[in-house]
């Protein structure tokens, strides 16, 4: 092991020590970190969360490709690392209905393509490899989206639905949960938005991600306005980032901790509820350096310590 994975594994042990016995606790929370928030590296990633003392991992982009468009080979050389290092895998992330709904158009639509967004004729493929890649990894969660948002997300509320439905139809059949994330690009950003698709779409194949940070760029307070109008027994996977406003009022990612989230009553309203899903650390957050290690260790570091006062 090297010498700062040591470190930073001495000093997580360190502050966990210090949490009450009725505090949270990491292994109460299934904490995990999405992969390419540290590097594309994959190993040099999983050995940065087991220096954490952690075992989950989320992935989405590794080396350089999103997971769902992984060949054989890759899949292969992924689980050789993960059995390496005694790494489970708690979600597989696709791009799943991050597309425009036929015939609308995204309120924030821009000159320029975002190249990791497809069109709604490809759906199903990604949907496959999705559900592939979530039984290749050993996971029964694959993440979701409800279509980029529109101006008005009411006036296909019902069209989404209806889409979330087939589609939670067919990962029941195939033992696969989905997990909405609530996404502030999308129709489905905050959580009442979530609460109301949840209510009307009852699939016990369909459940949340829920994520406070996107909720806040949506405009909404995530705790409590937003997590308090959640089915709680719905929500199976988090994701977690925090955030402030800048003078023109977009949102700047922050270390958790240091943003306007409530995280410490999020995490204790967690506990009185006994959640018992997943969660990752989402960072986000670049510091100056645009180091991307050390932007994670830094917002890691303050989860830490929001859990120690939860």
């Amino acid at each position: 092991m090297q010498r700062r994975e040591f470190v930073a594994g001495a000093a997580t042990a360190a502050l966990l020590g210090a949490i009450p016995a009725w505090a949270a606790d990491l292994k109460q929370f299934q904490l995990g970190v999405i992969t390419d928030e540290i590097t594309q590296d994959f190993e040099k990633a999983l050995l940065w969360v087991k220096g954490f003392g952690l075992q989950l991992v989320e992935l989405r982009f590794v080396w350089d490709k999103y997971v769902t468009d992984f060949t054989a080979d890759d899949v292969k050389r992924a689980k050789e690392l993960l059995a390496k290092h005694g790494m489970k895998v708690s979600v597989v992330d696709s791009p799943y209905f991050k597309t425009l709904l036929p015939g609308t158009r995204s309120r924030f639509a821009s000159a320029k393509p975002d190249p990791m967004q497809s069109d709604y004729s490809q759906q199903e493929a990604i949907l496959h490899r999705a559900i592939a890649r979530a039984k290749d990894f050993g996971t029964d969660k694959v993440r979701v989206f409800s279509f980029l948002r529109v101006d008005d997300p009411k006036i296909v509320f019902d069209r989404v639905a209806k889409e979330l439905e087939k589609t939670a139809a067919i990962a029941q059949r195939e033992g696969i949960r989905l997990v909405l994330e609530n996404e502030f690009s999308c129709n489905v950003g905050t959580g009442a938005e979530s609460a109301a698709m949840l209510k009307a779409v009852k699939s016990p194949a369909l459940g949340l991600n829920w994520d406070p940070g996107n909720a806040y760029d949506a405009g909404e307070t995530p705790f409590p306005n937003g997590y308090d109008a959640l089915d709680k027994p719905r929500i199976w996977h988090m994701h977690l980032k925090d955030a402030v406003r800048g003078k023109n009022g977009e949102v700047e990612w922050a270390p958790i901790g240091s943003g306007k989230i409530d995280y410490v009553g999020q995490f204790r309203a967690l506990l009185k509820n006994g959640y018992k899903g997943t969660m990752s650390l989402e960072t986000h957050y670049l510091n100056t350096a645009k180091d991307k290690e050390a932007s994670s260790r830094e917002s890691m570091e303050g989860l830490l310590k929001v859990i120690r006062e939860a």
